[in-house]
């Protein structure tokens, strides 16, 4: 029997971290970590574990929402790790064990419940970002572009830009970044 832990972050851009999902991480036989939105199942790390898993292994979770924030997704995930390759699968938050054995009615309906407050959930920080686009572009202020990464180089050049006091609003039109970009670099490399 083996003991997988998987992990997921919608990014790796500094702005989440993986850090209270990934504790004892010497107790697991591997370690699973995807940086990705858990409204799909289309996830490389996730996809390889369930490659991995065989009869009697173990997967943990930290928690529901980390798997899946989908319900049908939920169910057909834990649904192929328990039926399909009679694993187990634990989530740790909720102290929910799953396993090809159907006879804890009370598990299911956790699981079915809070599945669907994570999709609720989700649904509900889509709503907020639409309405906040819809806020910006009112303003003037929405661009579809996604904030820029700095090569290393630009990174040194941005320091420079710092020591030598150039004005924020100058440096950021250089760089094509953001105000809260800037200070995430400023913050993140120690500028």
């Amino acid at each position: 029997m083996m003991k997988f832990l998987y992990a997921r972050v919608s990014s790796n851009d500094g702005s989440q971290h993986i850090d209270r999902q990934t504790t004892e991480m010497e107790k697991y036989d591997d370690v699973f970590i995807d940086y990705a939105s858990g409204g799909s199942t289309n996830r490389p790390k996730l996809q390889e574990m369930l490659k991995w898993i065989r009869k009697g292994d173990c997967v943990e979770v930290h928690s529901i929402d980390r798997l899946a924030r989908n319900i049908n997704d939920l169910l057909q995930i834990v649904k192929t790790i328990t039926e399909e390759r009679h694993a187990e699968i634990f989530f740790i938050k909720e102290n929910l064990r799953f396993t090809d054995d159907e006879s804890n009615p009370f598990n299911k309906l956790m699981l079915h419940l809070l599945g669907s407050i994570a999709e609720f959930e989700r649904n509900m920080i889509r709503m907020r970002q639409k309405e906040g686009i819809a806020v910006a572009k009112q303003k003037g202020v929405y661009s579809k572009e996604r904030c820029k990464k700095l090569s290393l180089s630009k990174i040194e050049e941005l320091k420079k830009d710092i020591a030598d006091k150039v004005k924020i609003s100058e440096i950021c039109k250089k760089y094509g970044i953001t105000k809260p970009t800037f200070y995430r670099y400023k913050e993140n490399y120690g500028l």
